[in-house]
């Protein structure tokens, strides 16, 4: 134990000691294996104006805030009296862990950031096969219309099927009608999500 605490301090020798990198000292003590999802093998695709990737939600989680406050006080209207206050560490985490995936629409020229689709990977309980949970999908209201949300959840739904995904899952709120894309896309509806906040 002693050379791993030498070896992760070790590599960050002269750096501040910032919130940021004493959670990466924890994770090479704490994680044996990195198992960040390789972005690149999820070539981007061009949409128009657009540029739909994968990214590291590590790399650009400034940005996404940014989007998540917009989402929440856009469609979490039934929350409202909670205050948004994400745990990107456990988002963090679960990158880290292999079992989140983060793609992004942005505007080629200027790189702007107008869209997301958060997933989660799982393996189901019932089937012991690769489930993709979708958590947040987004596009800021100025690049609605057209098919940048059509092409960038097809984007996220084939190469979640290429690494092996056989289920995937989406949550539509009642506030909007992103079921309308679900079900054009061949989506069925399967259940019905009830809430009570407190």
């Amino acid at each position: 134990m002693r050379k791993q605490i030498a070896i992760a301090l070790a590599q960050h020798i002269g750096k501040p000691l910032t919130p940021e990198v004493a959670v990466a000292i924890a994770r090479e003590l704490c994680d044996s294996q990195d198992k960040t999802p390789d972005t690149k093998q999820f070539p981007p695709q061009n949409y128009g104006e657009y540029l739909i990737q994968a990214e590291l939600v590590r790399d650009s989680l400034p940005e996404l805030h940014l989007l998540h406050e917009r989402h929440y006080l856009e469609t979490e209207l039934h929350r409202a009296s909670i205050p948004l206050n994400p745990d990107y560490d456990a988002v963090l985490d679960r990158e880290h862990q292999g079992g989140l995936l983060q793609f992004t629409a942005r505007v080629e020229a200027t790189g702007e950031l107008v869209g997301n689709m958060r997933v989660y990977l799982s393996q189901s309980i019932h089937t012991q096969t690769l489930v993709c949970t979708e958590d947040t999908f987004y596009l800021v209201p100025e690049h609605r219309g057209g098919f940048l949300a059509v092409r960038l959840w097809q984007y996220v739904e084939r190469w979640c099927i290429a690494i092996g995904v056989r289920e995937i899952y989406f949550d539509s709120k009642t506030i909007n009608s992103a079921d309308s894309m679900a079900r054009y896309l061949g989506y069925k509806p399967v259940a019905i999500k009830f809430a009570k906040v407190f």
